[in-house]
């Protein structure tokens, strides 16, 4: 588990997708992990349109929110940041899934994103904090 209180969780649940994207994204460098749902067929990917895309969160609660409701037969798992970084989204970009970042319900989706953004992003916030 990580840090977040009951508290904690009730306001981030509030957050707009966008504002929910940006922490989440920062969080992951922050605490160097984030969280996927996985099941017995391996890791839960969606489909969008025509498009697979792989549900991300920054806190394990949120997963495990998330799962209970709509994937029972998934549990919460923790992605190491520096896997994340580079192998998953290389390998995401090369057969194009896309980012689900930080959804809470079907009401209230994430924000979906390609890996290059993705990584793009955690990029630029990691040369930024070195500054």
């Amino acid at each position: 588990m990580s840090d977040i209180t009951g508290q904690d969780f009730i306001e981030l649940s509030k957050l707009q997708p966008e504002e929910r994207c940006d922490y989440a994204l920062s969080r992951m460098i922050e605490y160097g992990q984030l969280w996927g749902l996985y099941g017995e067929n391996g890791w839960l990917l969606l489909q969008a349109d025509d498009d697979a895309c792989l549900p991300v969160f920054p806190h394990e609660e949120f997963a495990k929110a998330w799962e209970k409701d709509d994937f029972p037969d998934c549990e919460p798992k923790q992605i190491e940041f520096d896997a994340w970084l580079q192998q998953w989204l290389p390998g995401m970009e090369k057969n194009g899934t896309l980012v689900l970042v930080f959804p809470l319900s079907d009401d209230e989706e994430g924000i979906m994103l390609s890996a290059q953004e993705v990584t793009q992003y955690l990029q630029e916030e990691m040369d930024s904090s070195k500054n």
